[in-house]
């Protein structure tokens, strides 16, 4: 039987029960993820390293531990879980191979469709699951693609159920890696377990030239990491007049021209002169001064340091003994 679900992008988890809990809970990674999953289980020896058999909407999947189990009502904790099925065996592990090599099989399969139909899609990854039951391809394309005749091929040539799924520019990027121009790893590929909204307002909230090329990512769409300082930005900006707004100081009509952030200050410039103000004094407030901590060990430290250039500046400004004239007495 073959099926197609397009588009589809749920957790690979099927739905949980939130009435059943486990005594014990451990974190999983499936093959070529990086989002961690927490299963239930009643073996609390299960360690870090080792393989469990798990079921997802995918069908039976291997995955390997990421920590060792641990009892959730310790850290008080309420985490309904679907159940891990087994420790992996030799055999399950012997399969998960086996399919990793059939895997680039039907990857050639699959490419040699969508030449012979000429289908207008990259297949990017073909992932079998642990029972081979179900294969799964994922395809990036700029629009839908009717493929019922490659999904008909696929199901002669490898005779099991089929999911051809179709992924953004995003979930491409995360999928293949990229250096970004920080000259990292793009933060998609690393460690982020999913995409966060961005808009070009963030750019405008951290005074960015809006220039699409730069702000864009290896994906062609805007960088993720416009979101990171977005929050600090905004908070720092609070009731601050809107730039290309009209105020008065000290007694002069002022243009609000641009706010730098990082130094809390503010241009106020007109047709006479231009001024930097603090964001303080334009919010009204007075800045309070805040002195640094410093502990009573490093104190002493800096006590003594003054102390001895204090001396080494009276040594050298005291003037310098004058010679005694030698007397020449003659015969």
């Amino acid at each position: 039987m073959t099926t197609v679900e397009e588009n589809s992008c749920a957790c690979p988890l099927q739905q949980e029960d939130p009435d059943i809990h486990f005594p014990y809970s451990v974190a999983v990674r499936f093959r070529n993820g990086s989002r961690l999953y927490s299963f239930g289980t009643q073996d609390g020896t299960i360690k870090k390293g080792s393989y469990v058999v798990v079921e997802t909407e995918q069908g039976l999947e291997l995955a390997e531990v990421e920590a060792d189990a641990i009892d959730p009502a310790k850290y008080k904790l309420k985490m309904p879980q679907k159940e891990i099925l087994r420790v992996a065996s030799e055999k399950d592990v012997w399969m998960n191979e086996q399919n990793i090599a059939l895997e680039k099989e039907a990857l050639e399969v699959c490419r040699t469709g969508i030449a012979q139909f000429q289908l207008e899609m990259n297949l990017l990854n073909v992932q079998y699951n642990l029972d081979r039951t179900k294969v799964l391809f994922i395809y990036a394309a700029d629009q839908r693609v009717d493929f019922r005749e490659l999904l008909r091929f696929l199901g002669s040539k490898l005779h099991c159920r089929i999911e051809l799924r179709q992924i953004g520019d995003r979930d491409k990027a995360k999928m293949i890696g990229a250096i970004g121009v920080c000259g990292r790893e793009t933060c998609c590929s690393s460690f982020k377990d999913k995409f966060d909204v961005i808009s070009i307002n963030m750019a405008k909230n951290q005074n960015l030239a809006l220039n699409i090329d730069k702000l864009s990512g290896m994906c062609g769409k805007l960088m993720c990491c416009l979101k990171y300082e977005d929050d600090a930005y905004k908070m720092a900006s609070q009731s601050l007049p809107k730039i290309g707004s009209h105020i008065q100081w000290e007694g002069q009509d002022y243009r609000l021209s641009s706010i730098n952030v990082l130094r809390e200050e503010a241009r106020l410039d007109n047709r006479e002169s231009v001024v930097y103000v603090s964001f303080a004094e334009l919010r009204g407030e007075e800045k309070p001064v805040i002195e640094p901590k410093v502990s009573a060990v490093k104190k002493e430290v800096i006590k003594k340091e003054v102390v001895k250039k204090e001396t080494i500046k009276k040594e050298n400004s005291a003037p310098l003994p004058k010679k005694k004239k030698k007397v020449v007495y003659r015969r």
